[in-house]
């Protein structure tokens, strides 16, 4: 009760309310939600006191969490990973126009699902000291790698791709001052690295500029797209009749009467967000199946049923719940929630681990009732503005672009008060795109930032106490933890080899052959980045352990060396591969084309942004574009059967086919290069004439340049124009003036 009185506060219970709506607002955009909104906030916590910045960034997380079911059960379309689960039987439900009594399930199974899972959390509260205490330095060495490995191999298709996204983590969590020593290690005399990467600036380049990118390049309105940018090929949407009221209100009654089906799945995604690594989104598909087996109708799921909504539903917002016992106890989040979160901590000066609840006393029980209060407000109000929430995810994406922008470098360096982190956030958003395009693990990349110091700082204490390998006798527990580390990749990499192994053996002849090299685009979707890209982190990790070694101490030198050769050796085995699916792409390019079949003469369904049909003479991939999120999509890498590189969708070989064209689909890879030149000249602009001058000029002449897909005419592009950039520069003059910070422009006016 004590916790909850200090949340009685005006300003928290204001962060509380407006970080609920926010959630709810933004979660059911598909693509924007999630890592994106977090990591704006993340750049504004630095002026919030410690009970705010909890109020603001659990209470939107929390809050977005039924909003992102919305989309799955009026369009079929996820709008976070796990509520992907949901459209099984969701969509049905609302096509046999049960919209509102689908609504009614997801929003209730929601809200006490998260009610169940910080029930769970109370419990573990009084033993969170002690978790520490059962874990020594190796203990802690095989924890982060655990983390690192679940989270890594979960968003890629390939073991390889999450060592090197760990690598490369471990390298750039290197800059800076170092932790043991004190040493500044690759600044090269810049006083910007000094104090290490911006944490802010690594997650709006890794997830918030990429995304507006890729949303610029297709040019298409968001619900239109999966977590990477594609296009979906989507139903058609549900719309709402009457009696949506009464509708949700039996939903409502349903669910309570089921309330054995929703305690499990509450209990499910709790013990599921404990363990560091598994996230929602196995959650989610982990209480579905376990509720199918246990069903006397099993074979009613797919079909729109109740349990089959409770069940995912039940929980999401209890895996959140449950997520804060590794963090807090641990300081090991489970994904990329969980790593903002404590990188949010972190910032605020608060420290997690042993003695927690000792100098925070009631921090945690704040946390409690933030992630309930907050899932409360943000279901209520999200069953409310339903009807209106779902027109939301109409709006065209490119209109979105300027704002996020802009916020992203103003948020930036009002977080540091530094331009160099400004500049920091392009160089990421580089690395993060290519990454992404390429399915490296961007979870694993994350995470792997926030908590290398943690590993550097363990893996001395190891290296001190435990001196060579004697930590293996000495300490039996962290044997047994890093051989699950090790099967973990074991089993991943046999998962893969099985599922290679089962498509070969399903094709033979001629036209085997064809469907291989078909799977081997799949697995190499754009061969030239995959090859440059590889190449360059070989590079980089040999560079890094050369440089390391060579200028260094040992202990200085131990982390760098140990990521740079792991990600550079890694690397290297990669790159033959990498080269021969650029020299297979390159010698399909250069075959005779097939001609088209009469059976795929029929024309494409295509969206009012979709390319034109394909030009006779195409040279037919036979790649298809799925329109659903698979098992292994989600918001840190794309889906299996991603475009190729020059690809568009055309009727060739049937709806939805991919041809090869010369550059981009329909000009989508220039239009993401021209999104980066804008984002460039915003920064410039803002280094050359101040943030008050340079953010309302860059919403002009985005809006006159680049609005012409969404508005035709002159004078929707002049209105959209002037209104982004009053709306933009009135955000910008207040941000400087609340928190009291200003920047001295190269060019006075």
């Amino acid at each position: 009760m004590h916790g909850l009185t200090v949340l009685g506060n005006g300003p928290a219970i204001a962060y509380l309310i407006g970080g609920s709506l926010l959630g709810m607002f933004v979660g059911v955009i598909p693509g924007l939600g999630g890592a994106v909104v977090l990591t704006i906030i993340l750049a504004f916590i630095y002026h919030i006191d410690v009970t705010g910045t909890l109020s603001l960034f659990l209470a939107s997380q929390a809050g977005s969490y039924f909003s992102a079911s919305i989309t799955s059960i009026l369009l079929n379309t996820p709008a976070h990973p796990e509520a992907f689960a949901v459209t099984f039987d969701g969509f049905p439900m609302a096509q046999r126009g049960e919209a509102g009594r689908a609504l009614g399930i997801s929003a209730t199974s929601t809200c006490l699902g998260g009610l169940v899972g910080c029930a769970v959390l109370v419990g573990f509260i009084p033993i969170i000291n002690n978790l520490a205490t059962l874990f020594h330095p190796p203990e802690y060495v095989a924890l982060v790698l655990i983390a690192l490995l679940l989270v890594g191999t979960l968003g890629t298709d390939a073991v390889s791709k999450a060592l090197i996204s760990v690598g490369l983590a471990l390298m750039i969590s290197t800059i800076g001052s170092d932790p043991v020593t004190g040493v500044y290690r690759y600044t090269f005399n810049a006083v910007g690295l000094f104090g290490g990467i911006s944490i802010v600036a690594l997650f709006l380049g890794l997830f918030g500029i990429p995304q507006m990118a890729l949303v610029f390049g297709t040019a298409s309105t968001i619900a239109r797209q999966d977590m990477t940018g594609r296009e979906l090929e989507t139903s058609a949407p549900v719309t709402l009749q009457r009696g949506f009221a009464r509708q949700v209100i039996g939903g409502v009654r349903e669910t309570l009467s089921h309330w054995a089906a929703l305690l499990r799945a509450g209990l499910i995604g709790a013990v599921t967000g404990i363990i560091p690594g598994i996230g929602g989104f196995a959650a989610n598909f982990m209480s579905y199946g376990v509720a199918q087996q246990m069903s006397r109708h099993r074979e009613r799921f797919g079909t729109g049923i109740p349990e089959g909504i409770i069940a995912p539903e039940g929980s999401s917002l209890a895996k959140e719940a449950g997520g804060m016992v590794p963090i807090l106890g641990l300081g090991i989040p489970g994904g990329i929630g969980g790593a903002l979160f404590l990188a949010a901590l972190t910032i605020k000066g608060v420290k997690v681990g042993y003695g927690f609840t000792t100098n925070y006393p009631t921090l945690a029980y704040e946390a409690v009732w933030v992630i309930a209060l907050g899932g409360i407000i943000g279901t209520v109000a999200g069953l409310l503005s339903a009807p209106l929430l779902a027109r939301v995810t109409r709006v065209p994406g490119p209109a979105l672009v300027p704002f996020i922008m802009a916020v992203s470098v103003v948020g930036t360096f009002a977080s540091d008060v530094s331009f160099f982190s400004v500049m920091e956030v392009i160089v990421f958003a580089v690395i993060g795109f290519a990454l992404r395009r390429l399915r490296y693990s961007l979870a694993a990349f994350g995470i792997g930032l926030i908590l290398g110091p943690t590993l550097e700082d363990n893996i001395y204490q190891t290296h001190t106490i435990f001196p060579g390998f004697t930590f293996l006798s000495a300490r039996p527990f962290a044997d047994v933890l890093f051989a699950i580390a090790l099967g973990l990749v074991a089993v991943k990499w046999i998962q893969l080899r099985r599922d290679a192994k089962a498509a070969r053996e399903a094709t033979s002849g001629a036209e085997g052959a064809v469907e291989m090299r078909r799977l081997e685009r799949q697995r190499h979707p754009y061969p030239l980045l995959g090859l440059v890209t590889t190449s360059l982190l070989a590079a980089l990790g040999i560079a890094f352990v050369t440089y390391g070694a060579t200028h260094y101490d040992f202990s200085t030198a131990l982390m760098p060396v140990v990521g740079g050769a792991l990600a550079g050796l890694v690397a290297l085995w990669r790159l033959p591969a990498e080269a021969l699916a650029y020299i297979h792409y390159r010698q399909d390019k250069k075959a005779p084309a097939p001609l088209a079949t009469a059976e795929a003469s029929a024309p494409a369904v295509l969206s009012p942004f979709s390319p034109p049909p394909a030009e006779p003479g195409s040279v037919v991939l036979g790649a298809l574009v799925t329109g659903a999120l698979g098992p292994e999509g989600d918001e840190l890498g794309a889906t299996p059967a991603e475009p190729l590189p020059g690809a568009m969708l055309a009727p060739a070989t049937g709806p939805g086919a991919i041809v090869d064209k010369t550059w981009g689909r329909n000009g989508q890879y220039s239009r993401e290069l021209l999104a980066f030149v804008w984002f460039g000249g915003l920064i410039a602009g803002c280094f050359v004439f101040g943030f008050n001058v340079g953010v309302p000029a860059f919403a002009v002449l985005y809006g006159l340049v680049s609005m012409g897909r969404v508005f035709r005419g002159w004078l929707g592009r002049g209105v959209f124009a002037i209104g982004s950039a009053v709306v933009l520069w009135a955000l910008t003059y207040e941000i400087e003036n609340l928190l009291h910070i200003t920047f001295s422009p190269v060019v006075h006016l």
